[in-house]
């Protein structure tokens, strides 16, 4: 870790930690295992990572790491202000649906799973962000949101919140949230920031993973329609629609999106 702001974090936040596998609580100003292991892994991805606490609802710990190259934000700013600093950050028509409705949806699936599964559920959320505090120019980040660590009784307590920079991947104004199940099993939800309507289009279906992971191996229609006895006009209307469950730009850009998900 770069900076920790220790004195502007809660000022017991390792002091507390306790691991759900062990029970061990973290030495104040160590550094915990997984954080190192999130540390490099944001440095070799180029992504930021973030601690929150969700019954407080404050931001704990952030490292900027590799996505520092892009933004000119500070960890600083986060630490201090929270998530004031961050939804100044992000443009209106954004915050409905990510304040209330991505809340509900991941909520109801968590509530779909058994108690000790619904831990695992993790959702992936995109939208428009500031390159930089009080300037017009923005990107688009990805949030990759799952659970920490949790109490005795499943209760979350933080929640790990990985971002990264994937402008090149998606078209310019929706914002899309996919829930990846304990099972594998990823649902998509798209937001018009126009209309303000949310499609949800549920999960992929076999058919359609089968297609994702045949044009990962870079091969074309004709040659996927001969492999699953369809014609190539029916493989190009499975990969629109695709395109249109996933807000992504082409084809390159969705398999790459899929790859992120672990759906490939």
């Amino acid at each position: 870790m770069k900076t920790l702001y220790d004195g502007e974090a809660r000022g017991d936040f390792f002091e507390n930690w306790k691991s759900i596998n062990k029970d061990l609580i973290v030495p104040k100003f160590d550094m915990p295992s997984e954080l190192k292991f999130y540390q490099r892994m944001s440095e070799q991805n180029r992504q930021g990572f973030s601690i929150s606490n969700s019954d407080e609802l404050r931001i704990e710990y952030v490292y900027m790491g590799g996505i520092s190259r892009n933004l000119n934000h500070t960890a600083h700013r986060f630490i201090q202000d929270s998530y004031n600093y961050s939804w100044q950050q992000i443009p209106k028509e954004y915050h409905e649906f990510l304040i209330q409705v991505q809340r509900r949806l991941v909520l109801n699936a968590m509530n779909s799973c058994k108690p000790e599964d619904s831990l695992k559920v993790e959702a992936f959320v995109d939208y428009k962000y500031k390159l930089a505090e009080n300037k017009p120019e923005y990107f688009r980040m990805l949030q990759h949101i799952s659970i920490f660590e949790a109490d005795k009784n499943n209760h979350p307590i933080f929640l790990i919140n990985q971002f990264s920079d994937i402008t090149y991947l998606k078209k310019e104004e929706d914002c899309t949230l996919a829930v990846k199940m304990p099972d594998g099993k990823v649902l998509f939800y798209k937001f018009n920031v126009y209309s303000k309507t949310v499609f949800n289009f549920k999960a992929m279906s076999e058919h359609e993973i089968t297609i994702v992971h045949l044009l990962a191996r870079g091969l074309s229609s004709k040659q996927i329609g001969d492999i699953l006895f369809i014609s190539p006009h029916t493989v190009d209307t499975h990969r629109r629609n695709l395109l249109e469950m996933t807000n992504c730009v082409d084809t390159t850009a969705l398999i790459v999106y899929c790859m992120i998900l672990g759906i490939i």
